[in-house]
């Protein structure tokens, strides 16, 4: 049995029957002209007047992503960042964002606190692109599309440069809510030279960050404070019964990263209870007409609640892609 589902997870192939892809023009919780994308086994929703994606599921089962309740349906308000939730992109590095945009939160409002415009990628996909970056000259483009058949969603996103000038290094940067969940882990890569593993981003310190002998870190949250930790890492999976969710980021060459860098999760108090699953690409210093880029698969798995320990989700996944 663990055979096959590792060949699953490895090949992406669906448990569910075969439907051909489809795009439809639809509205979702109050936000109007949202894409809904859907193979008949997952469906995938973006919204592009919030810039992001906000749901991902089985069809007709509950969405992995995490949406705030309190701003449901409501519009980006330019200049006043809102925690929407979902899936959105920003540009990587945060310490940089005052400096180039004269505050150092929120993010540069051309990233998430404006519509962005959309278009269909041949019925298979969206591609949604924003405005003029102010500060940094890049515009922010990010094409989602769903496999023909099981649950993968590709995620690519990348920073165009189109402006002459503000010539430093940039990186994409991508950011999924999700619900709190039973259990989180990272799959490092084995050339890491972080000593425990992982960096601490703030201060506070976790419940705990299990390095396992399989390689694979499992850090426990505390519901009473934010935290954030960073890895060399190119697997996050979140696991909330019965659902697993895999995001998945390649490393071609670890040295293209500050160590911790490439991996990191968030995790916020009760107070608003979420996680996020983050990931980077390489800095680089654009021209115009250059581009840097980050790719990222999705993949959601039903799982048997017997199968959730750590030890399993770790075996399950050690040789994702690899």
């Amino acid at each position: 049995m663990w055979r096959a589902l590792l060949l699953l997870l490895g090949a992406g192939i669906a448990w569910e029957a075969v439907w051909a892809q489809q795009v439809e023009r639809t509205s979702y919780k109050g936000w109007e002209g949202a894409y809904r994308l859907s193979n008949g086994v997952v469906e995938v929703v973006v919204v592009p007047s919030i810039a992001r994606i906000v749901h991902y599921s089985f069809i007709g089962e509950p969405n992995v992503l995490w949406l705030n309740p309190a701003t449901e349906g409501k519009p980006v308000q330019p200049g006043e960042w809102q925690n929407h939730g979902g899936d959105k992109a920003w540009i990587w590095p945060q310490d940089e964002w005052e400096r180039r945009t004269g505050r150092g939160w929120p993010p540069p409002s051309a990233t998430d606190q404006v519509p962005h415009q959309a278009e269909v990628l041949e019925g298979k996909g969206v591609r949604l692109s924003s405005p003029l970056v102010a500060g940094y000259g890049v515009r922010l483009v990010r094409e989602i599309r769903l496999e023909p058949t099981g649950t993968r969603v590709h995620i690519r996103t990348f920073l165009e440069k189109v402006r002459d000038g503000a010539e430093f290094p940039v990186a994409a940067w991508v950011v999924a809510q999700l619900p709190v969940p039973d259990l989180m882990l990272a799959r490092l890569h084995p050339d890491t030279t972080l000593s425990e593993g992982y960096k601490l981003f703030n201060p506070e310190a976790w419940k705990a960050v299990r390095r396992l002998d399989t390689g694979f870190l499992l850090p426990e949250r505390r519901p009473d404070v934010a935290l954030k930790l960073g890895c060399d890492a190119d697997v996050l999976a979140w696991y909330r019964a019965p659902y697993l969710v895999v995001h998945y980021s390649p490393i071609t060459n670890l040295s293209d990263y500050q160590p911790g860098d490439h991996a990191q999760i968030y995790s916020n108090p009760d107070t608003l209870p979420y996680i996020e699953l983050e990931f980077t690409s390489p800095l680089r210093v654009l021209r115009r007409g250059e581009r840097v880029s980050l790719e990222v698969t999705w993949e959601l798995y039903r799982l048997p609640s017997e199968q959730g320990t750590p030890e399993q989700l770790a075996a399950l996944l050690r040789n994702y892609r690899r």
